[in-house]
């Protein structure tokens, strides 16, 4: 049951990440059958880099646990930046290996927003299965160290902490890390841009996701240092933004659709979709911050760990900034809006009134 229940937590949230994923891209959307499959292969691909992360743990742990018991920890962080730098490449490679494989040569791979649709949507089978992992290890984890809480403190653990973090941080971490390959392998292979540029485009992700992992990993040797990893965070959601800004600007289907709509169907379309960004700004922003107190307040008072309060309010802050970079954008080229009302967007000058 347990097991079942993992599998549900992990997997409804990442259905809903595909639907949202699906609609970024505007101007020609993908086929159901290939997402559906890019979504198996990105699930698929877990136990596989999981199996070479073994090999790589097993081979840089010992060394770091060694340096710290001999009060090294220097040579500790080095060790442990090794490993952590490897196994998030073994990832980043593994992502793009199985998406690239499926969609060289498709036709439906024809605009630069794909390839970052593609690389996140393997992005998504991917954490969907590691979370599943985590969940179990969570639950069966606290069990073998339960003294008073028993099954019920193992299923808060396991299922109100750690499935909500892994679905809502780590998987857009996977996302963000992805899409930035997807960008890449777009210019790769629709603009026939060098294989030197795809594999800085690789490093560039594997780079984000090694700057997520570390300071997590550091905790262990006594660094206070995991507010790092949710900077890190919301950096790779900003480049996510706006290399898909980008793609979606450049798109060749965009500019026949708004030639053959014409001027003033291009005028309304942007107004309205900044009216809508503009309506739900404020009061998302607020509802999140609001949400975050209130947590606080609920898992303080129903005497959880103190760590709970404090990761639950961080999270919806998080959530908040995340949001407002999201949402506040200019809605032709992407670009982050300048100021609360812009009358044009200060990157390609449309006018928003």
């Amino acid at each position: 049951m347990i097991i079942v229940l993992a599998f549900v937590v992990a997997f409804v949230p990442a259905l809903g990440w595909l639907v949202f994923i699906y609609f970024r891209d505007r101007y020609e959307r993908e086929p159901v059958s290939l997402i559906a499959r890019l979504f198996l292969w990105g699930l698929a691909a877990g136990p596989w880099a999981s199996g070479m992360n073994i090999v790589i743990a097993h081979l840089f742990s010992p060394l770091a646990a060694q340096a710290q018991k001999d009060g090294a920890p220097l040579v500790a962080a080095t060790w442990l930046l090794v490993l952590v730098a490897l196994s998030a490449l073994n990832e980043e490679v593994m992502k793009y290996v199985v998406c690239s494989s499926r969609v060289r040569g498709d036709p439906a791979f024809n605009e630069p927003a794909d390839g970052m649709i593609y690389m996140s949507t393997v992005a998504v089978g991917f954490s969907a299965g590691e979370n599943v992992v985590y969940i179990l290890q969570t639950y069966f984890g606290a069990l073998d160290t339960a003294t008073g809480s028993g099954v019920t403190g193992a299923l808060v653990s396991a299922f109100l902490v750690t499935a909500p973090l892994r679905a809502f941080g780590s998987t857009i971490g996977h996302i963000t890390w992805s899409g930035i390959t997807g960008y890449f392998l777009s210019r790769h292979y629709l603009s026939k841009g060098s294989g030197r540029m795809l594999i800085g485009g690789i490093l560039l992700a594997a780079s984000f996701h090694t700057a997520y992992n570390f300071p997590l990993f550091l905790q262990e040797i006594g660094l206070a240092v995991g507010w790092i990893t949710w900077l890190v965070w919301i950096a790779g959601i900003e480049r996510y933004l706006t290399l898909l800004g980008r793609a979606l600007f450049a798109s060749p289907f965009r500019a026949a659709k708004l030639k053959a709509l014409g001027e003033a169907a291009e005028r309304s379309d942007v107004l309205g979709s900044y009216r809508s960004l503009r309506a739900r700004q404020l009061p998302i922003v607020l509802l999140l911050v609001a949400l975050g107190i209130g947590s606080a307040v609920v898992t303080a008072l129903a005497g959880l760990p103190q760590e709970v309060p404090y990761t639950s309010a961080f999270v919806f802050l998080l959530a908040a900034i995340a949001f407002s970079r999201f949402n506040w954008r200019c809605p032709v080229c992407g670009a982050h809006l300048v100021g609360n009302d812009p009358a044009t967007c200060h990157h390609c000058h449309v006018a928003l009134r």
